[in-house]
């Protein structure tokens, strides 16, 4: 063992390590790439490291290892070679030869463990299970793939495509409709099994073309994204690729594949039966590639869409590199620390990383949230919440913990400056903004109608006798509008009629024989039934004598003569008070606290063509409205108010709303028809914070219960 007073020797490198010659670097430097085949690592090396490479020289001390690379007309510090080497000691670059590297390498294994649900913690969104080792198969079979790289097969599948689209647009009723099918339970295992096929070309895609590169592809398996499965494949080995032109032909070969197939399942759709086969091929052309652009093309992921952002812009360490200049920015620009940067950049590289930080950062707050969401529906209910506790609190809050701590442990270095004035300025401004009641103007769905409408549909079939009013007259309460007649409903009472003379006449004739008592009760009921169904038809038929119920002005619809005849599917003429209107508006849950009964309010016609109305809440429904009344209001019909129907056909509100009434007495209003419109009403004072915690709050109550 050496003497502790000894300096330590230069650890031997590992003799499988390969240096590869790649591209050139950002500012046109020279660089390497150091291979390691145990871990499948690359590593970008500058001429700095690749000189202490050429020139090393193992069972040497640094002393002596420096005036070597001096006398070579190389110099470097002393501190520079300590953190090269530990560079080499932290990711296993030397050779384990004594108890000391041993030890090294078992606390170094110890550092790394972690418990498993720590574990779980950090990989549960994205967990990579290998699967198989393709290379040797792709060798064996990447010759046989080469037509499907040809020009010749790209033109023929771009020409087929098109001539399927042809054909879609000429059936699009038939291809649209087909979508419904996959909400079945047959349909949804059909979309499984497609998906698993193109998925899996997909990936042969991308190995078959980073084969064609001459690339490794040690592992393909499966990938949990949140716990959904998805299929991938290991092609690191791109990286040794000189030409960014050739990564990003890997890159993108899946997505190109998806592309392809989903041309030629357009263009088979036409000619395949209806089945099975045709089901398939639908999914094919439609959902699968479309699902694999928006996951797979995001640059914010580290899917294909990140790696072809990389290559396309000769970026290695894409993310790691853009969030330390974007922590610097923020450091520098926000809390004022005079700190040196990250990298020398060019100022355009440099915006670009800041900016491409800062959407990822936006990008993964929505992404988690919306994760944390799904998982929390989607899990039972005690998982859920577990889960939504990690997704907000690991993902989203601890990082932005750890940068606050990290300023907070610098605050010794800060001093008043302008541009942490700026920044403290901009942040009383959003605490004001934040807390401060401020007066709330609240927008609601709303309509209005006049309070007295009355729209007359035939009770059957007929035909108009006598019409007594003209179109667009005033008219009085009881006045007799339309008198109809109904051939159907004549004939049934006829009928009636008829049936209760000759029931009568056989009552009369069992009068005077006693022993046909049990008959003459029988008739007698029957007799009964019959009177009873003509007093029924009678007061239909003077339903038929239309008379007004109020005063208001009466209107045809279309232009109904006499004697013509009608069905009772459709209306015949409408009769409103068109001067007495009156405005309903809904309000949901989180705003009916802010709104007070006569609080001022103005009415926007959605047609546009109809002066504002401004007035006064005259009343507010004590409780909350189960089904919505006026269908333009709901999205059902793509109104405002998030409704589904039930069972029965009705409109059942998503949450709760409340029904605000405002009568009107304007003689210059003039509406024949109820029309849609939005309330705006001058709501008290109330601060955003007061908001966002009174809907917190709402959502925990309603989710409370187990």
């Amino acid at each position: 063992m050496l003497p502790e007073t000894q300096e330590p020797l230069l650890p031997p490198l590992r003799n499988d390590l390969k240096l590869l010659d790649t591209s050139s670097a950002e500012d046109g430097s020279k660089r390497w790439l150091l291979f390691d085949p145990i871990q499948n690592k690359y590593f970008t090396i500058g001429i700095d490291a690749f000189e202490l490479f050429s020139h090393w020289q193992s069972g040497i001390t640094t002393e002596q290892f420096l005036k070597i690379l001096d006398e070579k007309n190389y110099a470097i510090d002393a501190e520079s070679l300590q953190t090269f080497i530990e560079f080499l000691s932290q990711n296993n670059l030397i050779v384990c030869e004594d108890a000391k590297s041993l030890y090294r390498i078992k606390a170094m294994y110890q550092h790394s463990r972690q418990t498993f649900i720590k574990w779980l913690l950090h990989n549960y969104l994205f967990i990579r299970i290998p699967l198989v080792k393709p290379d040797r198969w792709l060798d064996a079979n990447v010759h046989r793939v080469d037509f499907l790289y040809s020009r010749l097969w790209q033109n023929a599948v771009l020409v087929l495509g098109f001539i399927g689209i042809i054909f879609i647009l000429r059936d699009w009723a038939t291809f649209s409709s087909t979508f419904l099918y996959f909400f079945s339970q047959e349909g949804a295992v059909y979309y499984f099994l497609s998906l698993v096929f193109v998925k899996s070309f997909h990936e042969l895609g991308h190995a078959f073309s980073a084969k064609r590169f001459g690339c490794k592809v040690p592992t393909m398996g499966v990938a949990f994204l949140v716990l959904f499965p998805v299929l991938y494949t290991d092609t690191t080995s791109a990286w040794k690729l000189k030409s960014n032109y050739q990564r990003l032909q890997i890159v993108l070969a899946g997505i190109k594949v998806e592309l392809y197939l989903a041309l030629l399942a357009t263009f088979l759709w036409s000619f395949a039966p209806i089945g099975v086969f045709k089901s398939i091929l639908f999914i094919i052309a439609t959902t699968s590639w479309t699902s694999s652009l928006l996951i797979n093309l995001s640059p914010f992921l580290r899917f294909d869409g990140y790696y072809a952002l990389a290559d396309l812009t000769d970026t290695h360490n894409l993310q790691p590199r853009s969030f330390a200049m974007a922590k610097w920015f923020l450091r520098t620009y926000v809390l004022g620390l005079e700190q040196e940067k990250p990298e020398a950049l060019t100022q355009k590289r440099e915006v670009f990383f800041i900016v491409y930080a800062i959407a990822t950062w936006i990008y993964r707050f929505f992404l988690f949230a919306g994760i944390a969401a799904l998982v929390y529906y989607f899990a039972f209910k005690a998982l859920g919440i577990i889960l939504f506790a990690v997704e907000i609190i690991w993902f989203i809050l601890l990082p932005v913990y750890k940068e606050i701590n990290i300023w907070w442990k610098k605050r010794n270095e800060l001093t008043l400056n302008p541009k942490n004035q700026r920044s403290l300025f901009a942040f009383f401004m959003l605490i004001g903004i934040v807390f401060i009641p401020w007066h709330s103007t609240l927008k609601m769905p709303a309509v209005i109608e006049s309070k007295h409408y009355f729209e007359f549909y035939p009770i059957e079939d007929g035909y108009i006798e006598s019409i007594f009013f003209t179109n667009g007259e005033d008219v009085k309460k009881g006045k007799l509008l339309v008198k109809m007649r109904s051939s159907e409903l004549e004939f049934k009472i006829l009928q009636v009629q008829t049936q209760i003379e000759q029931l009568k006449h056989e009552l009369d004739k069992q009068a005077g024989f006693k022993e046909s008592l049990d008959k003459r009760f029988v008739l007698q009921e029957s007799l009964l039934k019959s009177l009873n169904e003509l007093e029924g038809l009678e007061k239909i038929q003077q339903k038929f004598d239309v008379k007004a119920d109020f005063d208001g002005k009466v209107y045809f619809y279309d232009t109904f003569k006499e004697k013509q005849w009608v069905s009772k599917t459709k209306p015949i003429f409408v009769l409103y008070d068109d001067t007495d209107h009156r405005i309903t508006a809904f309000c949901n849950e989180y705003d009916l606290a802010l709104v007070k009964k006569n609080a001022t309010s103005t009415f926007f016609f959605h047609s546009g063509d109809t002066k504002d109305i401004h007035a006064v809440i005259s009343d507010i429904s004590k409780v909350s409205v189960p089904y919505l009344e006026f269908p333009e209001l709901s999205s059902v019909f793509n109104g405002k108010i998030a409704t589904r129907q039930d069972g029965n056909k009705r409109l059942k509100t998503e949450q709760a709303y409340y029904k605000l009434i405002i009568d009107l007495n304007e003689s210059d209003i003039r509406l024949r028809n109820r029309s849609m419109g939005t309330l705006l009403v001058e709501g008290e004072s109330s601060s955003l914070i007061t908001k966002i915690f009174k809907k917190a709050l709402s959502v925990m109550i309603r989710e409370s219960e187990f």
